[in-house]
């Protein structure tokens, strides 16, 4: 095979110039030095897994953001005097961001470092964009949600500023602030309570929409308190609005603006981490749109359907009852056994054998043999009863009449075991449908 020649010229550029090549450039150098990639090595790592759970979506998997560890109160603790202003205690603010929902938290918040109850929130919301922002934010909420001769429940109403507004399209306002501004609602016509509200109050007040403005970023436990929420809802049988409003981190973390971290700010937002949070809680959400130059996010939702929690209810509600009954009808059982004069073993003595012992209240004076299958229990006593357990050959020397089989799920190899292996004609029994019942073939287990 003969190769061509490469210095040769095709006779098509027998009368063109010569072409003069540059010589090539130098390669870069692409040497990796051991110092050189910690920054990369840094962006390929997976988020750190820490002790501190993201508020919103509870994750454990976050970045830290900034530390600082002595932050005064700025927005609930306004001194007085310059020497109680150097003296303010500083506080520990170490802000993360979730990895999983990107929600911005501090996770060394403490709610009782704030006075809530006796501080009045000293941001000040008087502006002419403001304003006019809360005014066409209620207009637009009343139009397309129907917002008319509505019940409508503000949670941190503050002075009922918002409440006030709704109040003219003919609701009913009712606002919760556990501050002294609940007077000044109530000064405004508004049905004020001076209380922290809970999920419980939805079951007299029958809400049609609840509003949460600038609350929601200042709680401990903002997913808590939400869920406690579309619980009550479910079992209230409501279906409220749930209008929400927070101030949105989006902005401040693009401009790298960090004193939008407020300690009394726990958490710092982010659409998706409201968004996220809503939905884990039990909502559905409907809207969510970032609002007033994009500093403030609002969202709109309502309690997702529970029918697995409406079953889980009824059933919790009838087994409990039925307890107490159970307890009743098993002791009368042993109790004229007892008076009857026979002689009853109990099958079972440790794991479901002890806790239907203790449960039923059945120590040694109700019945005082017992027996397991195990032959490594014998010589141990029953936890909380205290009698003896002992094995299967017990009974070849002391006979019984009855024998209560005190687990059922091994209910039919114990009765094999009786029968096949030991030789033993005793009549059997089992604790089923909340009664001793004899175990017999046709037995539904």
């Amino acid at each position: 095979m003969t190769l061509p020649d490469t210095d040769a010229v095709h006779p098509a550029q027998a009368d063109q110039a010569p072409v003069v090549q540059e010589p090539a450039a130098p390669l870069p150098n692409l040497e990796i030095r051991a110092n050189a990639g910690p920054d990369l090595a840094q962006l390929m790592a997976p988020p750190p897994r820490t002790d501190d759970a993201c508020l919103a979506c509870k994750s454990v998997y976050n970045y830290p953001i900034a530390r600082w560890d002595k932050m005064p109160l700025s927005v609930l603790g306004l001194p007085r005097s310059e020497r109680e202003a150097r003296h303010m205690r500083g506080l520990v603010m170490d802000v993360r961001q979730c990895a999983t929902c990107s929600h911005v938290f501090h996770s060394d918040f403490n709610y009782d470092h704030i006075p809530y109850r006796t501080g009045s929130n000293l941001v000040y919301n008087d502006g002419s964009s403001w304003r006019q922002y809360h005014d066409d934010l209620v207009e637009e909420w009343v139009r397309d949600y129907n917002l008319v001769g509505k019940r409508v429940v503000e949670i941190g109403c503050g002075e009922g500023l918002f409440l006030e507004r709704l109040a003219k399209h003919g609701n009913h306002c009712i606002g919760f602030e556990p501050g002294p501004d609940a007077e000044r609602a109530a000064a405004r016509g508004i049905e004020a309570y001076a209380e922290y509200f809970q999920g419980s109050r939805l079951f007299d007040l029958r809400a049609d929409a609840l509003v949460c403005r600038h609350v929601i970023e200042h709680l401990a436990n903002p997913l808590d308190f939400l869920e406690d929420i579309a619980i009550a809802c479910c079992e209230a049988d409501l279906s409220p609005l749930f209008f929400a409003e927070v101030p949105l981190i989006e902005k401040a973390m693009e401009q790298n603006r960090i004193n939008d971290f407020l300690y009394e700010h726990v958490s710092n937002f982010t659409r998706n981490s409201f968004r996220t949070m809503f939905e884990r809680a039990g909502f559905d959400v409907l809207d969510v749109q970032a609002r007033f130059d994009d500093e403030v996010v609002t969202l709109v939702a309502k309690p997702t359907p529970k029918p697995l929690q409406r079953a889980v209810r009824l059933k919790a509600t009838s087994f409990q009852k039925s307890v107490q009954r159970q307890i009743e009808r098993v002791r009368t059982t042993l109790l004229a056994w007892q008076e009857a004069g026979l002689k009853v073993a109990l099958w079972g003595g440790t794991g479901k054998g002890a806790a239907l012992i203790n449960m039923f209240s059945i120590d040694s004076g109700l019945v005082s043999t017992v027996i397991d299958s195990d032959p490594r229990k014998a010589g141990g006593f029953v936890p909380g009863t205290g009698q003896a357990i002992r094995t299967p050959d017990h009974l070849r020397v002391n006979q019984v009449d009855r024998i209560l089989i005190c687990t059922n799920w091994r209910a039919r190899d114990i009765e094999r075991e009786i029968r096949d292996v030991h030789g033993f004609d005793t009549d059997l029994y089992v604790y089923l449908e909340e009664s001793i019942q004899e175990l017999g073939p046709e037995t539904r287990l």
